[in-house]
């Protein structure tokens, strides 16, 4: 490989006159989402400033010998940390410090050096990063998401997730996390001076991550000569490994150790997955290295297999096996964070799956409340470190079940909400609302193809829907729950502002439908507000009884 270099390098030094960056036309736009950067504000500001804080891996292609790279993996993770450096320099007081700041993001111009003034990382969006991030004080203009395209409005977006963190400190402590940015926060650059060499180094971190995965790195020091003295030993339980990971999947296989983690550590992460286990599990003897890390892998994965994918658990009735089964499939198929089943996991494993339905049914409260509320994500470890606490304390199934608490009051609001069509959460209580009216003689995966309105968004004057409804109130429920069905098959949109009995008959009917709460609405002769209220109430109660 041509010219290949690479080492672990401070912000510092990366952001100086070194290294000027450009994103290559053939990569993607800015497309970081909301959880990207809470999770980076969120480390950055709760890290410990003595020690260092390791930000990723990035592969460079070096351009000339002025010091221009192309950035071939990393740009997300560069243009975050950007955005963050512009939030901290325009919230600062100390105008040095500002000053200083603001040179990692345009390099000053070195006559002396023949260093020329440049931004220090070109994007494809210039305009709006030039405008928001170049500019001094450009982060405090009051610049609305709403309306800007993609991907201006993720800029935008940062900001305002940044700014909500650090608007939190105090000059001192702002003045220290700018410090401990450019001071402690270190990547692992790796470049070379021809494409082709740059993207198979990109292909040798990215492309199943072999090279870097934290997981492939766990694996290899738990199978070191010095930890597993036996060559069969470590033929073994190598080849056992590779056959967990196969039999679930790379995904699912690296999800599962950052859930161990959290069973074993009962907090939120630190650092990367490899330094939690060797500084907070193996140095603390929380767990051993060797055959004993691997039994335990073992145990977790079956385990998981077991509840989430194949969802086999024994129970005293027909009827509570295919609750579980129904229940698990939309909880796995819908809930997007994953810490609640570290909760459902360690339950299992202390009390052989016994009282796990009723343990479930709690921990999708708990999901629910947080969900509704939009709780962020080390709040979530928050609650779920304390719910594994209480696990490891106590010998009593029924004890821990009742201890757990969720806020009710919210789940129940957000069964109000007048434009409950247009929350994340919609599809989730449709479908519970479903498996809640089922007969449960039988297992049910319910996956919904589409939400429907019953009284369109945009009924046709002198239709039936304008002589049962005020059409200009309608937007007061429309969008409620009540007014809201699932539909198990594809429809057609073309369609959806037809008169009641048309779109009973195309929509409604079971051979469109599954659904028994939809299917309900075929015995009604008329839709009005009065009819979608009734429904409205309804669905709280049957929440109410349920929670």
């Amino acid at each position: 490989m041509n010219e290949l270099k690479g080492e672990t390098i401070t912000i510092s030094k990366l952001f100086s006159e070194d290294f000027f960056f450009r994103v290559p036309e053939y990569q993607r736009p800015f497309s970081w989402e909301d959880e990207n950067f809470e999770d980076l504000v969120a480390d950055l500001t709760d890290a410990d400033r003595a020690q260092e804080y390791f930000l990723g891996t990035i592969v460079l292609q070096r351009k000339d010998q002025n010091n221009n790279y192309d950035i071939v993996d990393g740009q997300q993770r560069l243009t975050a940390i950007s955005i963050l450096l512009a939030c901290i320099r325009d919230r600062l007081k100390n105008e040095k410090l500002k000053e200083d700041v603001h040179g990692k993001l345009l390099q000053s111009e070195n006559l002396l050096d023949d260093v020329p003034e440049k931004t220090r990382l070109e994007v494809k969006d210039r305009k709006i990063y030039s405008e928001l991030v170049i500019e001094k004080n450009g982060t405090l203009a009051d610049k609305k998401e709403k309306g800007l395209p993609e991907p201006e409005w993720r800029y935008v977006r940062a900001i305002n997730i940044f700014k909500e963190q650090i608007n939190k400190l105090d000059e001192d402590n702002l003045a220290s996390l700018a410090r401990f940015v450019s001071q402690k926060c270190v990547l692992i650059y790796l470049s070379t001076s021809t494409f082709d060499d740059a993207f198979r180094l990109f292909t040798i971190v990215n492309d199943r991550g072999k090279q870097l995965r934290r997981i492939d790195i766990l694996k290899s020091v738990n199978i070191d000569p010095t930890v597993v003295k036996s060559d069969a030993v470590r033929t073994r339980i190598a080849q056992q490994w590779e056959e967990m990971e196969k039999d679930v999947g790379e995904d699912v296989f690296e999800n599962i150790f950052h859930l161990i983690r959290l069973i074993l550590v009962k907090e939120k992460p630190q650092g990367d997955l490899l330094k939690e286990f060797e500084e907070r599990i193996f140095k603390k003897n929380i767990l051993s290295k060797g055959e004993k890390f691997i039994d335990t892998i073992t145990d977790y994965v079956n385990l998981y297999k077991s509840i989430f994918d194949d969802r086999d658990i024994d129970f005293d009735s027909d009827i509570i096996s295919n609750k579980y089964k129904s229940l698990m499939f939309i909880m796995n198929s819908e809930f997007k964070a994953s810490e609640w089943k570290s909760c459902i996991l360690f339950f299992a494993k202390k009390f052989n799956c016994t009282f796990l339905y009723d343990f479930l049914l709690k921990i999708e409260k708990v999901y629910l409340s947080q969900w509704v509320k939009g709780m962020r994500k080390d709040e979530r470890f928050a609650e779920y470190s304390g719910i594994l606490k209480t696990i490891e304390d106590n010998n009593s199934p029924d004890v821990i079940i009742k201890s757990i608490t969720y806020d009710s009051k919210e789940i129940l609001n957000a069964c109000e909400n007048n434009n409950f069509y247009g929350a994340g959460y919609a599809k989730y209580f449709l479908l519970r609302l479903e498996l809640l009216a089922s007969e449960h003689d039988a297992p049910v995966d319910y996956s919904a193809k589409s939400i429907e309105h019953v009284l369109p968004q945009t009924p046709k004057k002198g239709s039936d829907w304008e002589g049962w409804n005020n059409l200009d109130e309608i937007d007061e429920y429309v969008n409620t729950v009540g007014n809201l069905v699932l539909l198990s098959k594809g429809k057609n949109s073309s369609a959806k502002n037809y008169n009641f009995d048309v779109k009973k008959d195309k929509y409604l009917n079971p051979r469109v439908t599954s659904y028994p709460r939809s299917v309900l609405v075929l015995g009604e002769k008329e839709w009005g507000k009065d009819v979608i209220e009734k429904r409205n109430c309804d669905v709280k109660e049957t929440i109410l009884n349920a929670l």
